[in-house]
């Protein structure tokens, strides 16, 4: 059946032709029938206006010298010939070809309409993207070209170097450094990755073209010099299999295009073209004088450079191993056979053997242990231009300061998420139910949480046995000692100073990440779970100048440490003695070779440290949490807790499924509340708010432009949204594909939203993904991302902007992790919060998804999740409620339930924690409406406020036909919530505020 897959904004989870409208259908067999009989009828009456003789004319001409009447039953009986023709046995003939070839038609065009759907409903009803080529908009392009080589440039990890394998050198000075590339990979590497992560990457858009730098261009441009017959053969395997080291034309098109956008080329894996060893070591060629490309290569350079690609993508999580690759499947986290033949002979044969990892997050590279392997980088997708970054580190004229920004281990189905993951893990209801569900089992004990944690405290599990590259791993070409100069604890204003000393200790200068952990006391009895260590602040260096000391001061409060008790409903520091650690990574303490100081500092508090009240807000904290904690069975979910890993852990078929049925049934659909009756309902009482009926159409004279920037509590903004109708009401909650709607009353202009973790269109600069922004270990990298993007988005008329995400690194199956920064929370909010604020500055506002436990693609829409609060509040929850924190405006919510409920329709998650505890003002979107579930009665009661709507059965209307009183004053909310965050952007700009930032030409009138 053909699936039609639909994005955060336009093509995301998976639908097939039971989604798609059915009345569509019988309206293509009616167009056609009226279509096809119109042509036949017209075919009839000239065939029989062919037979209107001359003798016919003759007596026309009589009749006309009559009197009128007589004219007009004359003239009705010339159409004689017309009517003989029409007779049933003429007709009959044609009767069948009339009706069975409009079915086919139909039958034909179903199809074709159920997978584009989606973009022609947005074509005809959402925003224009603009793609004007004004000499900023150029400029802003250009100019995030470099962005993306500086933000490469701090990502890169290297994360193996051997007798310092790199940087590498030319045999003599003045020559290139020659080097052999081998494989497809290295020539074919992904730039982005699928779905809303795409961005166009060989010029395609012609009015505003992006061309990627390919790897062998910025190696050129870098003083490098490939082997051209190693780089030949590949573009003739390319080219349908070619065995041939003759020039070919070929052009090796690098692109991930899922779901087949026009600015964005076709698919081609490279590892799918990858030729058999066989073609390197036992063909010769006769271009080669009978060599083979090994002895070639040999000649050529002691150096061989393999690249390992892979990718992510919307819709689809990723796998172990895939034997039949092809380029719409994914290679997974383990080498491919070919990728392993190619690496053995490499070792084989070659002084130096470098590996590049053109991946979106961890793969098992156990491999990368191999004496043989000399240096290993993880470049990740590194966006347009980033390859030139690539060529940089490896010559050294970039020194490696990126740090791993998750756990990278031996065996990715060692971590607990994994016996509740993704296509092959996440469980189905029994029961008759049609749902899917998944617990989060492992509560707080995500990526290195776990592995340091079982670690020290069960004595049976060796952490070098599981763990190849630690969370906070990277390594450099230069040296550093690292010590705590001053360590305070101010118990009166709770909050801990440490500063730290870095010294460059090598020959070259470099930058070093400073990573500070905290360490808490656990009491198995009663207390509350806790990592063994949890990231608590850490810093990017400046440059450091060989035998250079610099000191940097890092800040963090009690309540950034403390614990959420669900026992108590609020925040809590248990008694007992902290230690804080300055740390190379999750595991190693830091390198003190040199000063030899103590790395390790503790504090006691004598007695528990409660937080019972919002520091945003100041309300009072509870448990909001408890029935997505309960989970559906009759008894209550155990999940796995540190005093006993052992007994608390659940394999994939240990979850109880059996009581299921009796207590929990979703058969009548999604969004409803969990209770022993189980079902759900989308039936509404009115009157249940007690709030006096809006005023609508009132003449205040304002327009949204007079509340640029103003507080939420100005009063205006009751007689601002006074001025609008009730058809605007429901319009501007609506009407959100890609866009905010225009209102008249209030002279709103009509902005555009547009999605992608990477660029601001898709037909944008691609910048690197968020992981490798992440790996920088440097906010101020993500905020000249969000400078990046929000200076080319609004040149060419971006308002919102569907980004970034914030969801953790759950399990590195998860197949966008490439658009999620970490699997630490603190990395992930500091990183998107920065982000938010680089967008703001060219009036761009972002909305940061997905909200929240969207951590996996297969089966997201309307799977249900069960997770403990404290889980949700210290992991999956924290990195938004940062991101808020720090002035984010826009919210997507998910395709999945937290519990019961759609995200979107989740009072506990879209109010009462997003507004009320953190202070939220601004707007909540959805992803992209796919289905009745994320009706607009149930999301605006919870507190979402605009539709990228799909279906007509979510509509605004159905809100307010079933409840118009309450209905109207909830979209009234949404309408607020919306035109704050637009009143806060470029929606109410001037020529004069874009003049001030070089935008020479208000795009919104292009």
């Amino acid at each position: 059946m053909p699936k039609i897959i639909l994005l955060d904004g336009l093509f995301g989870t998976g639908y097939t032709l039971k989604d798609f409208p059915w009345w569509i259908s019988l309206v293509i067999l009616g167009v056609a029938i009226v279509v096809l009989g119109g042509l036949y009828f017209l075919f009839v009456w000239l065939f029989g206006r062919m037979k209107y003789n001359d003798e016919d004319k003759a007596q026309e001409q009589e009749y006309k010298a009559a009197d009128k009447e007589r004219k007009k039953e004359i003239k009705k009986g010339a159409s004689k010939p017309l009517k003989n023709v029409l007779t049933w046995k003429k007709v009959r003939p044609w009767l069948i070809p009339v009706l069975v070839v409009p079915l086919v038609i139909s039958m034909l065009a179903t199809p074709v309409l159920v997978t584009t759907w989606d973009i022609l409903m947005t074509t005809l009803s959402g925003s224009k993207v603009h793609t004007n080529d004004t000499p900023s908009a150029l400029e802003a392009a250009a100019e995030a070209e470099k962005n993306v080589i500086k933000i490469e440039e701090e990502g890169i990890v290297l994360l193996k170097n051997e007798d310092e394998a790199l940087p590498l050198k030319p045999d003599k000075e003045g020559e290139k450094i020659k080097v052999n590339v081998f494989g497809a990979c290295a020539f074919g590497l992904f730039y982005g990755n699928g779905g809303s992560g795409s961005f166009q990457t060989d010029g395609r858009v012609s009015s505003f073209p992006r061309r990627a730098t390919k790897l062998e261009e910025a190696l050129d441009a870098e003083g490098f010099e490939i082997n051209q017959n190693l780089f030949n053969f590949v573009k003739n395997y390319y080219d349908g299999g070619k065995v041939s080291v003759e020039e070919s034309n070929y052009d090796i098109k690098c692109g991930f295009n899922k779901y087949n956008y026009s600015e964005i080329v076709n698919s081609k894996a490279p590892y799918a073209h990858e030729a058999p060893i066989e073609n390197y070591t036992d063909t010769e060629f006769d271009a080669l004088g009978g060599k083979t490309l090994l002895e070639d290569a040999k000649a050529f350079s002691d150096t061989a450079i393999f690249c390992i690609t892979r990718r992510g993508s919307e819709d689809e999580d990723r796998r172990l191993k895939n034997t039949s690759l092809n380029d719409s499947s994914d290679a997974g986290l383990q080498l491919t056979n070919k990728e392993e033949d190619i690496i053995e002979m490499l070792e084989d044969n070659f002084e130096k053997v470098i590996i590049l990892l053109n991946v979106p997050t961890m793969v098992e590279s156990r491999f990368l242990n191999d004496s043989e392997i000399d240096a290993a980088v993880f470049i990740g997708h590194p966006g347009l231009s980033g390859t030139t970054a690539v060529a940089e580190v490896l010559n050294g004229k970039v020194n490696p300061s990126g740090r791993l920004t998750d756990t990278w281990v031996y065996d990715a189905t060692s971590a607990p998420s994994y016996q509740n993951f993704g296509n092959d893990t996440t469980l189905s209801h029994t029961g008759g139910s049609t749902g899917k569900f998944t617990y989060y089992h492992e509560g707080i004990y995500v990526g290195y949480r776990y592995y340091t944690t079982r670690a020290m405290v069960d004595k049976d599990f060796k952490y070098e046995d599981y763990v190849q590259y630690s969370f906070g791993h990277g390594l450099s070409y230069t040296t550093f000692d690292k010590w705590i100069e001053r360590f305070e604890v101010n118990q009166d204003e709770q909050k801990v100073s440490v500063q730290v000393g870095v010294k460059n200790t090598g020959l070259v200068p470099g930058r070093e990440v400073i990573q500070l952990y905290q360490h808490a006391p656990y009491y198995p009895e009663g207390g509350v779970e806790k990592a063994w260590y949890s990231l608590c602040a850490f810093e990017k260096t400046n440059d450091i100048e060989p035998g250079e000391e610099a000191y940097y001061e890092l800040e963090f409060s009690f309540r950034d440490i403390a614990s959420w008790s669900t026992k108590k409903g609020y925040y809590v520091l248990e008694h007992g003695d902290y230690e804080v650690s300055l740390r190379e990574n999750a595991w190693d303490l830091a390198v003190t070779e040199q000063t030899k100081r103590e790395n390790v500092h503790s504090f006691n508090l004598a007695a528990d440290v409660e937080f019972k009240k919002s520091y945003h807000t100041n309300v009072d904290y509870k448990n909001l949490f408890q029935d997505v904690e309960r989970g559906p069975a009759a008894e209550p979910h155990e999940y796995l807790t540190r005093a006993d890993f052992e007994g608390s852990w659940l394999n994939k078929d240990e979850i109880d499924r059996s009581a299921l049925s009796e207590y929990f049934d979703i058969s009548e659909g999604y969004g409803g509340n969990q209770n022993q009756q189980g079902g759900t309902s989308y039936t509404f009482q009115d009157n249940q708010i007690d709030e006096d009926e809006p005023l609508y159409g009132e003449d205040n004279g304002l327009e949204l432009a007079d509340l640029k920037d103003a507080d939420w509590d100005d009063p205006n903004w009751e007689l601002l949204l006074d001025q609008m109708t009730q058809a605007e009401l429901r319009d501007i909650v609506d009407q959100g594909s890609f866009k905010t709607a225009k209102i008249n009353s209030i002279n709103k202009r009509e902005c555009t939203d547009y999605d992608g973790p990477s660029s601001a269109f898709h037909s944008g600069t691609g910048h690197p993904s968020e992981v490798v922004v992440a790996c920088s270990w440097n906010p101020n990298v993500a905020k000249l991302m969000g400078q990046s993007i929000g200076r080319e988005g609004a040149s060419r008329g971006l308002t919102g902007w569907y980004g970034p995400g914030i969801n953790m690194h759950r399990s590195p199956f998860g197949g966008r992790n490439f658009e999620y920064y970490s699997e630490d929370p603190l990395v992930a909010g500091l990183m998107a919060g920065n982000t938010s604020q680089g967008t703001m500055e060219y009036g761009v506002y972002c909305y940061a998804k997905h909200f929240m436990c969207n951590e996996q693609e297969n089966s997201r829409a309307g799977v249900f999740v069960w997770c403990q609060e404290q889980a949700l509040r210290e992991i999956y929850g924290r990195g938004f409620e940062l991101y808020v924190e720090m002035g984010g405006l826009g919210i997507m919510s998910s395709f999945n339930c937290i519990g019961s409920w759609w995200t979107g329709g989740s009072k506990a998650l879209c109010t009462d924690l997003l507004r009320e505890e953190w202070g939220f003002h601004g707007v909540v979107v959805t992803d992209y409406v796919s289905g009745p579930y994320m009706a607009v009665n149930i999301g605006v009661r919870a507190g979402n406020d605009l539709w990228l709507n799909r279906n007509p059965s979510c509509h605004a209307q159905h809100c307010v036909q079933q409840t118009p009183h309450d209905g109207y004053i909830l979209l009234r909310r949404s309408a607020k919530n919306i035109l704050y965050a637009c009143a806060h952007s470029n929606c109410v700009w001037t020529e004069d505020d874009y003049a001030e930032l070089g935008i020479e030409v208000n795009p919104t009138k292009s």
